[in-house]
């Protein structure tokens, strides 16, 4: 990313089918898209640009400006995420932080920079170099690391932030415009884009969440079910086995009481018989 991928902004008034026959005359894309809200916000009206090849995007960034129904577009390289920080992706500016630059030889390092974009003003006590391209300062960052006789140099966008003090003796009157103007342009389309990314993702969590608490709930429900129809059928199969037990030993036991009392009776009448007989 970065080197062939494009943020793309005030697009409110351009249609995708516009922009891509525009684009296209730079080389082959891989991706293009448009994100804007139904009220057209400035804010909202941005996109991403991704050609096949790098060198589709430096001739499309060396032709700028580039302008679509009468209005100017706004167009920068996209940093990628894993190598740049979330200010060095929003921020616009003609201005790279050098960390430490006097550890390194002034001349040096002004010739080493020299090579990769013009630079308008180089303070080297101060550690930053004004470029006359905003892209120059994003292109340095998509090449890091750097190194300058052996040693890495470390480099970053200027960061504007609302304690930023211009120095009276500096005039930098116009490049803080510039800054400010240009990172107002992109800083709320970027936030946007990244928190409807966030926003999806989480939505898609708790989505997920939701069914997997409906299928816990239903295999719960299942399997409490299933126990209790066990335990039914297991009470309903000891009653049975009671039942039958009491009826067959109260038949066992309605038995040999007739019996016995059968036994009894023909007892006396044998005894009877036999004292009548004895009489006569």
């Amino acid at each position: 990313m970065g080197d062939r991928h494009l943020f793309l902004g005030n697009l409110c008034h351009v249609s995708i089918e516009c922009l891509r026959s525009h684009c296209e005359k730079y080389g082959t894309i891989t991706d293009l898209s448009i994100n804007r809200d139904n009220d057209n916000n400035i804010y909202h009206c941005f996109g991403f640009l991704a050609y096949q090849s790098a060198h589709s995007t430096t001739e499309f960034m060396s032709t700028r400006p580039h302008c679509l129904n009468g209005e100017e577009i706004f167009v920068k390289r996209a940093l990628p995420r894993a190598t740049a920080t979330i200010p060095e992706r929003l921020v616009v500016t003609n201005r790279l932080v050098i960390r430490q630059a006097t550890k390194y030889e002034k001349r040096s390092l002004r010739n080493y920079f020299q090579k990769l974009g013009d630079i308008r003003k180089f303070d080297y006590n101060k550690g930053f170099i004004d470029f006359e391209d905003y892209d120059t300062v994003d292109r340095i960052l998509l090449a890091r690391p750097h190194y300058l006789d052996d040693r890495q140099v470390h480099v970053t966008k200027f960061i504007p932030t609302e304690q930023t003090i211009v120095d009276e003796n500096d005039n930098d009157d116009e490049l803080t415009s510039l800054v400010e103007e240009e990172t107002f342009k992109i800083k709320y389309e970027c936030l946007v884009k990244q928190f409807e990314e966030y926003k999806e993702t989480k939505e898609n969590e708790v989505n997920f969440l939701r069914k997997e608490i409906e299928r816990l709930r239903e295999e719960l429900s299942d399997i409490t079910q299933v126990k209790l129809d066990k335990l039914i059928k297991n009470q309903q199969s000891f009653h049975n086995q009671f039942l039958q037990h009491r009826l067959s030993t109260s038949g066992f036991t309605h038995a040999q009481m007739c019996e016995s009392f059968l036994q009894s009776t023909t007892s006396r009448k044998r005894r009877t018989t036999e004292d009548e007989q004895n009489m006569f």
